[in-house]
């Protein structure tokens, strides 16, 4: 288990994340698993037995509220983002993305309608001051106009916007996984694979990154158009579904031969 826990302690080690506060988030999460697993009626002893959980621990976590974090805020902005990105709207001559005034133009909708049509429960201005703090947009300093700098979010270094996007991003993946892990025989499974090759020299690594890095982010942009179209057609529905469908590249250069 050191390995899978070896990335994520590097980044705890990083953020300040003391081992009681790791401890206490372990704790919560085997709780969450019990219950998710047998239903919210579950005794206080028998999460104690399945988890090794002292009773009086589980009785305090049951108890213990949410806290709240930058997810939230990380979602927004990929979904305003993404939005921009793709919608009729908002796209000029070229089929780029197009500089927005804040309001409505002969030109099209500004960006306030842009934030109001993704129906982000949040209002413009804040929005636009979040993707400016992020470097996601740039601002003309004349008229105002705010130009998309990247078609998507990449959040700031040490931003809890940053952490959000690695908790999001890590989660999803893992859930993927733990469910193939624990499917029955038979069941189907998520998609889960990964290209692996060594004995590469650092010229060869470059390559496929790059390969990796146009192909991935082609496939994100058509999954991310394609998902929009079918949010917009499903919106009538009241639906509730969710999906999630990410890549990731890792080049390492003189790796040790028992990291593979």
């Amino acid at each position: 288990m050191t390995d899978l826990f070896a990335p994520l302690s590097q980044a705890m080690v990083a953020h300040g994340v003391t081992v009681g506060a790791a401890t206490e988030s372990i704790k919560m999460a085997l709780l969450n698993a019990v219950i998710e697993s047998h239903g919210p009626d579950v005794s206080d002893s028998r999460i104690s037995i399945m988890t090794g959980l002292h009773r009086k621990d589980v009785r305090r976590l049951r108890s213990d509220a949410p806290s709240a974090d930058g997810r939230k805020t990380a979602n927004r902005l990929a979904l305003l983002i993404g939005y921009w990105t793709t919608a009729p709207d908002f796209q000029g001559k070229d089929d780029t993305p197009r500089a927005l005034l804040r309001e409505r133009s002969s030109e099209g909708p500004g960006f306030d309608d842009l934030v109001r049509q993704t129906r982000l429960d949040a209002a413009p201005g804040t929005m636009r001051q979040m993707l400016l703090d992020q470097g996601a947009v740039e601002e003309d300093p004349d008229d105002g106009r705010l130009r998309l700098a990247t078609n998507a979010l990449v959040p700031g270094a040490g931003s809890k916007e940053l952490v959000a996007a690695y908790r999001a991003t890590l989660t999803a993946h893992m859930t993927a996984a733990t469910q193939n892990l624990l499917a029955a025989n038979g069941a189907r499974r998520h998609f889960d694979r990964v290209v692996r090759y060594s004995h590469l020299s650092d010229a060869s690594i470059a390559e496929l990154d790059a390969l990796a890095r146009e192909e991935s982010q082609a496939l994100l942009e058509r999954l991310n158009s394609r998902a929009k179209a079918l949010q917009e057609r499903d919106a009538a529905l009241n639906a509730s579904g969710r999906f999630a469908a990410g890549a990731y590249v890792l080049p390492v250069q003189n790796a040790k031969e028992d990291a593979e």
